[in-house]
């Protein structure tokens, strides 16, 4: 039989034969009438009947692997806007409606993220030496949440919700800590009585925190300012009043007003002027190294602080909140000086391997960058930064080979990890926080795991660590996935 083209056959008549063939598929003979009816070869029918099944296998196979983009998209927007924007899961479910995504549902997003959850903070890696820990414990939903991050990666090593904030839960969280194979050597906390005690019961040198010892004194600095200030207004309402007076009578009537104001407001601005200076040196007394950078030890330290503290206590001692200040602050300062002793055994160690010119300039330079964070003018800590730069500029250069140099660097990083301040932790906390906001008052450990796992992971885009994470700080490797990607693989 000799084949020939059917160009009269149009591409409906084509879909017909290849449908009645699947149609017809499994009946005796259905191929040959096929053929007959058609006047066409059964390997036409044949070739229709398979192109039609490529086809229609094809449309099934796009169809759901466009299903499956489209729930991916969900998933990564469900776990980005939660993290990256703290949003509620009802707010999250509101956004997928919008956009018209699949699996837009709260039960959904809220499963989803618990199951993502379950990838736990656990995969933390441990390194073989001692850390000092920054510890503190925030309340969300009423619920109290013990924290625990490195001090110099920040990285979180523990976030508990817990029943209570005692001296045994503290303790519980430091020894779940050590059986994981940290070694932690010292804990800068606030001063807080169930956090004191648990480090106490885990044998752990406690670092009281700088900024918790000097706060208290803040308060009264306001309320003396603010009393200067409108002491200041009230005489120069007095002093308009007076030049508004006509007759003689009414002008040494408001003079003598003035004058009497005058002496008050001198008296409030001789106050704030003294307790300003006081302040000052309060925390002057506090420097680790003096202003040609030599080292002030404990003692040292400690007769500035308590002279600034008796001077104040002197002039100040009538308030009530100063009164409760310098009780604070006598009862805890020896919690203090763990960081002083910690400093002076570093310089010991370096005093033998660098020039004493060479050790002052990298604790100027320290102590510089210190302070040009704590300052609140920008102005004032640019300057600040630049001379802590200059410092170390002197350093680098006068250095006489690679040894030296590299033993400066040493220093100034060693001295860079030394703890005193917890500040860092409480910045973490703020932002732990405001994921609260968002849980409509539920928050699990579930969640806490997740948050964790995402602000370990998340890269800084500006300042000191842009680029790195706390976890790439932590061990020194840059990881190779984002944080989303390495959620979207658990299963």
């Amino acid at each position: 039989m000799s084949f020939f083209r059917r160009k009269d056959l149009c591409v409906i008549d084509r879909a017909v034969i290849g449908l009645s063939a699947i149609v017809g598929a499994g009946t005796y003979g259905t191929i040959v009438d096929i053929a007959a009816s058609y006047n066409v070869s059964r390997p036409f029918v044949y070739e229709l009947k398979n192109k039609i099944i490529v086809s229609l296998n094809t449309t099934a196979n796009k169809e759901a692997e466009e299903k499956q983009m489209m729930i991916n998209l969900t998933n990564q927007i469900i776990l980005a806007v939660r993290l990256c924007c703290r949003s509620s899961v009802g707010g999250i479910s509101e956004a997928l409606k919008l956009l018209k995504l699949p699996n837009n549902s709260i039960g959904y997003v809220s499963q989803f993220l618990n199951n993502k959850a379950s990838y736990l903070i656990n995969d933390l890696p441990v390194l073989l030496k001692p850390i000092t820990v920054l510890a503190d414990e925030i309340f969300i939903c009423g619920m109290p949440v013990l924290v625990i991050i490195d001090a110099v990666s920040h990285l979180i090593l523990s976030i508990e919700l817990a029943e209570d904030r005692t001296g045994d839960t503290w303790n519980d969280c430091f020894q779940s800590l050590s059986s994981k194979g940290y070694i932690i050597q010292k804990v800068t906390k606030d001063l807080g009585t169930g956090l004191l005690k648990g480090t106490n019961l885990s044998g752990l040198i406690s670092q009281a925190d700088l900024f918790h010892l000097q706060k208290p004194f803040d308060v009264l600095l306001g309320t003396l300012t603010s009393q200067a200030d409108r002491a200041i207004e009230s005489e120069e309402k007095a002093l308009k009043i007076l030049n508004n007076r006509k007759s003689d009578s009414a002008i040494l009537k408001a003079m003598g007003k003035y004058f009497n104001i005058m002496d008050e407001t001198a008296s409030k601005i001789d106050a704030y002027d003294n307790y300003d200076f006081l302040h000052y040196e309060l925390h002057l007394a506090f420097d680790t190294f003096n202003s040609d950078g030599t080292f002030r030890d404990r003692d040292k330290i400690y007769g500035d602080a308590t002279a600034a503290i008796d001077l104040l206590e002197e002039f100040f001692g009538n308030y009530t909140v100063m009164k409760k200040s310098i009780a604070f602050l006598r009862n805890n300062i020896e919690g203090y000086f763990p960081f002083v002793y910690e400093v002076e055994n570093i310089l010991k160690f370096y005093s033998t391997r660098l020039p004493d010119f060479i050790i002052k300039n990298v604790c100027l330079a320290y102590q510089g960058n210190l302070k040009s964070i704590a300052v609140k003018n920008y102005q004032t800590g640019k300057k600040t930064a630049n001379v802590a730069k200059e410092h170390m500029t002197i350093v680098l250069t006068a250095t006489r080979n690679e040894s030296e140099k590299y033993d400066a660097e040493k220093l100034a990083t060693a001295l860079s990890e030394c703890s005193r301040s917890s500040s860092a932790l409480e910045a973490k906390n703020s932002v732990i926080r405001k994921y609260a906001d968002a849980s409509t008052n539920q928050i699990t450990q579930e969640h806490l795991n997740l948050i964790a796992f995402y602000m370990n992971r998340k890269v800084a885009i500006r300042g000191k660590y842009k680029g790195r994470s706390p976890l790439e700080r932590f061990t020194g490797i840059k990881e190779k996935c984002s944080f989303l990607e390495l959620l979207l693989r658990q299963e």
